[in-house]
């Protein structure tokens, strides 16, 4: 999977050190919107791929151990809330408005930050989250507004070099 989330402070696991995947344990894995806590999740979660079936933009896939995940390279989310209709087990629940506690950030990697004219993200953002302010030498610097951000990855499927991740916002604020 292409899409970089939080990190967690779990150790390899003898699964991924096979698999060549050092960073994995570094990375937890971006579940569905409305999921529960990990904990629960996997407690509940059946691994029937009922969600991944339904996902109308293709963006669940199946993940390690089977367990469905998000992958913003193939796209969006649309917050449909298909998958969470289909999840017999309540791994996914629509308790609550908020699908999820996600929200983009931009790397250095971005082209606008380069002083290459690239507005790829802000032009599919549809809540409006991510705007341009021009800056000296006629650069274009990106600001997210993380008030409207709702985590949707629209902007990392239309990012060409990938500056932009998908990152918690708990930890966005501890960070702040």
């Amino acid at each position: 999977m292409n899409m970089q989330t939080t990190p967690t402070a779990s150790p390899i696991s003898r699964r991924n050190l096979f698999r060549g995947h050092f960073a994995a344990a570094e990375r937890a894995p971006l579940r569905p919107p409305w999921s529960l806590s990990e904990t629960e999740f996997i407690a509940r979660c059946e691994r029937c791929d009922e969600c991944v079936k339904v996902c109308e933009n293709h963006i669940l896939v199946r993940g390690d151990g089977g367990f469905p995940s998000v992958d913003f390279s193939l796209g969006s989310c649309s917050f449909c809330a298909k998958c969470v209709a289909v999840c017999k087990p309540q791994a996914l629940h629509h308790g609550s408005d908020t699908p999820w506690h996600y929200q983009a950030t931009i790397n250095k990697s971005c082209l606008s930050l380069q002083g290459i004219t690239c507005r790829s993200c802000g032009d599919g953002c549809e809540p409006r989250a991510l705007r341009f302010r021009l800056a000296t030498g006629g650069r274009a610097e990106p600001l997210i507004n993380t008030t409207l951000c709702n985590g949707c990855g629209d902007c990392f499927y239309r990012c060409p070099v990938k500056a932009i991740t998908m990152q918690s916002s708990e930890t966005l604020s501890q960070s702040a």
